[in-house]
């Protein structure tokens, strides 16, 4: 199903048609669903360099934010991940100045499932079970939680790191 959506997207963009967020968001989580985050990641990255999708993720120089609140599932996992690839691979982690990461998901007021509020209980989630990182939530926020300094450094250097990064692995950083 996936390779149909990939071959898709690859004939109307031949015919010159403008893929919109709609069809970005349809394939990311197609791959995504499929596990097949290489294209998964490859689409979303697309989806922010032709400006369907914003990019949520901001580094500053106080606290890092990154605020996904608003974007699917899919789409927020796969951002993520390119962040945290980047971040690694870049080596700004190993600053003595980094500061722990805030990812804003919100509450899940306008993102609800059938089984409750989507982001703030799944990208948490994937990123321990997919990448094997361990986030703390932000007491009195739900809708936010945090990367620390210390947890992503032991990430980096783990054994769990190496195997997420495969995931991605036909992928180059941005």
């Amino acid at each position: 199903r996936t390779d149909t959506a990939l071959d898709l997207l690859f004939e109307m963009k031949g015919r010159g048609l403008q893929p919109d967020v709609i069809t970005y968001c349809a394939l990311v989580k197609a791959c995504y669903d499929a596990k097949i985050y290489v294209d998964a990641l490859d689409k979303a990255r697309e989806a922010v360099s032709m400006k369907v999708v914003p990019s949520m993720i901001l580094m500053s120089s106080e606290v890092p934010k990154w605020d996904l609140h608003l974007l699917s599932e899919s789409l927020s996992c796969m951002l993520l991940s390119d962040a945290l690839l980047t971040l690694i691979d870049t080596g700004k982690h190993e600053s003595p100045s980094f500061k722990d990461i805030l990812v804003i998901t919100g509450k899940g007021l306008n993102t609800v499932g059938q089984n409750g509020p989507v982001l703030r209980e799944k990208v948490p989630k994937f990123l321990n079970e997919v990448a094997g990182l361990v986030t703390s939530p932000v007491e009195g926020n739900e809708g936010r939680f945090i990367i620390t300094a210390e947890s992503l450094q032991r990430w980096a250097s783990s054994t769990k790191y190496g195997h997420f990064k495969i995931l991605f692995d036909n992928i180059t950083s941005s």
